[in-house]
């Protein structure tokens, strides 16, 4: 009831929001229901914190922070430690509004690649807590 919104608006509400199928018999009575898989929790979260320690793009606690699906979840992203980082919620906004991407590097580490008015050449970042390192580290 709150009319038209934005596409950058519906892509975050694609974010924060789950899918759950429901199997239904013949006559139309649901006979299973899946567990939506979108949130990063147990194991999975606690991985995410132990590699990335705080907000990759700007250091925030880990406590502070979400964990984000690098592909996104609307886009079919898995919820896996090798597709989720830690962003803060001002860091998450700035993602999802902004052209801020981040990408899995082949060292296992998410990258921050920062938009063209940051860096015209768009080179890689790395997390927060890898700062001092480079690519070929």
């Amino acid at each position: 009831w709150m009319g038209p919104i934005t596409e950058a608006t519906a892509a975050m509400l694609a974010c924060d929001s789950t899918i759950s199928f429901i199997t239904l018999d013949g006559q139309q009575v649901p006979i299973d229901m899946s567990p939506p898989k979108r949130l990063f929790s147990g194991l999975v979260r606690k991985a995410i914190i132990v590699r990335d320690e705080c907000c990759i793009k700007c250091g925030a606690p880990a406590g502070w922070s979400d964990c984000h699906h690098i592909v996104y979840w609307s886009n079919g992203g898995t919820t896996t430690v090798g597709n989720g980082c830690l962003l803060c919620r001002t860091c998450h906004r700035a993602v999802h509004y902004t052209e801020w991407e981040i990408e899995m590097g082949s060292d296992g580490h998410p990258w921050l690649i920062p938009p063209a008015d940051v860096d015209p050449r768009r080179r890689p970042l790395p997390a927060y807590n890898r700062r001092t390192m480079t690519l070929a580290a």
